[in-house]
């Protein structure tokens, strides 16, 4: 079954046959209520074999009612009969949607460690075995052998879960007759985005034999309570574990030779960043690499200007972001850094969601302040390096909370509301009460205190000329 659209329109429609596909796919799989079931089948190169006939582990007519906070079993139970999710991967800009198979048990739960078998298509015992644990969910790749051989090969190992990479577009229900009765979570995800998760995990640095990039998350099963209802982790503690996953870090810059800048001006640190919601993570936070500016500087045209392997600065504004980062993409550049035009900064997106997934260079965006520093940066042959999650604060600062610590989406939506004059109390007294409050907040955050300081002299100069107009 073919599907690249969200989970806001994955919908099932139950009927006497079984279910088939919401309005959007183009097929559809049904399974029967009878005992009639058609022969499962595999591909062996250009030619499709049958096997065994058995039954789906997958119940499609399952309640999706959802548990309250405290039931605990209620929710394990929910969770065991969701028959697809999502991988939520640390530093990933998107979510990869999954479906179970029709054999094996409900995916492993908690923090994972994703890893690619040697031999990539986990048609034999993985070469890699030695240095998985648990800890670890192994990706293959589709083809050559059956999905049940390729199950068996990764469950010799000490792996929680094996997941399947489809070598055509969509993704399937996997059947696996020859081994159905596997106690092991088995799972697809579709050609593209393992493709993207391949060349990232290809990059890492290969400290341990077998392993490359590091790259960890959770296997979370979805839950659609009703149509069009939004679609969430089926368990209260995967909701917790992804609302915190990693949104942004900081920029480090460096002299051309790679030591450590010291011309900054004091309080330039940290330059912060968020990830859009496309394309792919970030260079390692050792690899240090050359910033240029975009010409033409918003990239809403082929570029002009020699960006290969390089940093590529580009100025918000013109054409979709997506745009910009194909035109990136096509001349080489390595990462596509968004310069905002306003103080805060936001996580960009692209709709519909399936445009994103031709994004292979990860795509980041910056503050008006930031870009100045980049592009300044960019004259003088500067470095930029990335770091995840938190920037250099001084440690004797006090902060009401460690969320400020944190650099999340939430934080900047509030400066991003603050700045367009919402979220302002009504009373002018406690207008500045807030900013204040914040501002001592954020006191360490040069991009925030920015953004705060712009939003509240707009708020400002608005209640003034209000009261101007009101006198007249």
């Amino acid at each position: 079954m073919q599907f690249l659209c969200s989970c806001s329109i994955f919908i099932l429609l139950l009927t006497s046959q079984g279910y088939v596909a919401a309005e959007g796919e183009t097929e559809s799989i049904v399974t029967p209520k009878t005992d009639e079931r058609k022969p499962s089948q595999f591909k062996v190169g250009d030619e499709w074999l049958s096997l065994p006939e058995v039954h789906s582990n997958l119940d499609f007519t399952a309640s999706n009612a959802p548990a309250s906070e405290e039931d605990i079993e209620g929710q394990i139970s929910l969770r065991s009969s969701r028959f697809w999710g999502r991988l939520y991967l640390d530093g990933w800009p998107q979510t990869v949607q999954f479906f179970r198979a029709h054999f094996g048990i409900v995916p492993p739960m908690g923090l994972k460690k994703f890893v690619f078998a040697e031999p990539r298509n986990g048609c034999t015992e993985l070469t890699n075995a030695e240095h998985l644990t648990e800890d670890h969910v192994v990706l293959v790749n589709r083809g050559t052998c059956t999905y049940g051989t390729k199950a068996v090969n990764v469950h010799k190992t000490r792996a929680s879960a094996v997941i399947i990479i489809n070598n055509e577009p969509g993704i399937d229900h996997l059947p696996g007759p020859d081994a159905h009765d596997i106690d092991f979570a088995v799972m697809s995800i579709s050609q593209l985005e393992g493709q993207l998760l391949e060349a990232v995990y290809d990059e890492g640095t290969f400290d341990t034999p077998g392993i490359g990039r590091q790259m960890e998350g959770y296997i979370v099963p979805i839950n659609c309570e009703n149509s069009g209802a939004k679609c969430v982790p089926a368990t209260y503690q995967e909701r917790v574990w992804v609302k915190n996953m990693m949104e942004g870090g900081t920029l480090q810059i460096h002299n051309g030779d790679g030591t450590a800048a010291t011309h900054l001006k004091e309080g330039t640190y940290p330059l912060e960043y968020l990830l859009a919601h496309f394309g792919t993570s970030l260079p390692h936070s050792t690899v240090s690499m050359e910033v240029v500016v975009a010409k033409p500087a918003e990239a809403c045209a082929p570029l002009e200007n020699n960006v290969k392997g390089k940093i590529v600065l580009v100025r918000r504004g013109g054409c979709p972001f997506v745009k910009k980062a194909e035109e990136v993409q096509t001349a080489g550049g390595a990462v596509m850094i968004v310069g905002n035009m306003q103080p805060y900064i936001v996580r960009m997106g692209v709709e519909p969601r399936w445009k994103g997934l031709n994004t292979a260079i990860p795509v980041i965006m910056v503050s008006k302040r930031a870009y100045g520093v980049l592009v300044a940066e960019s004259y003088t042959g500067g470095l930029v390096s990335f770091s995840e999650d938190k920037g250099e604060v001084d440690s004797d600062i006090d902060v009401n909370t460690t969320a400020n610590y944190t650099i999340t989406s939430e934080t900047w939506e509030e400066l991003e509301k603050l700045s367009k004059g919402e979220a302002w109390p009504r009373s002018d007294m406690y207008v500045k009460k807030k900013y204040e409050e914040m501002r001592e907040a954020y006191k360490a955050w040069p991009d925030r205190v920015a953004s705060l300081d712009d939003a509240y002299n707009k708020k400002v100069k608005q209640e003034a000329d209000a009261a101007g107009k009101t006198e007249l």
